[in-house]
């Protein structure tokens, strides 16, 4: 699906999200992948509100997580948000065994 038809999904809660063709999973990587030269962070910024409200990650969005935390391009705010997420799946990682 086109990378633009599935961010535009990031703008409505993720709790009201639907999942009808395309997983939170997808939209939120669709998010986080958008190139960050482009509109300011504005569609990493929805995804990561999305991880905030409750949406799955796993080690492929902390990948993308990374590399938003360490963007300079990027609002402060935003890298700080990232990195946030990033130390807590890493915490969690380490102290659930399964």
């Amino acid at each position: 699906m086109d990378q633009r038809a599935l961010v535009v999904r990031l703008q409505t809660p993720f709790a009201d999200y639907c999942a009808d063709d395309a997983s939170a999973r997808d939209v939120i990587l669709a998010g986080l992948s958008w190139p960050a030269d482009t509109l300011a962070g504005y569609w990493q910024g929805l995804a990561v509100e999305w991880i905030e409200q409750g949406a799955p990650i796993d080690a492929e969005l902390v990948e993308f997580l990374n590399v938003i935390a360490t963007a300079e391009k990027l609002s402060q705010e935003l890298r700080h948000k990232a990195r946030t997420i990033v130390r807590r799946w890493h915490s969690y990682e380490h102290t659930v065994q399964p």
